[in-house]
């Protein structure tokens, strides 16, 4: 298996269609990812490429 840190978007969003457990470890390293820009990024929420209604294609 993958380490979901070594991954790219991409890679993050087909990871996460395999399952439930997937789609979460894939969501919490996606919010580490977003807070290690803080005080770079204006102040805002994180919200998951994975949850939202466009997919990116």
């Amino acid at each position: 298996m993958a380490d979901v840190k070594m991954m790219g978007p991409n890679e993050l969003r087909e990871y996460a269609k395999r399952g439930q457990r997937e789609h979460d470890e894939v969501n919490k390293e996606l919010e580490r990812r977003w807070h290690s820009y803080d005080g770079f990024l204006p102040d805002m929420p994180f919200k998951s490429i994975l949850d939202s209604s466009d997919d990116g294609e």
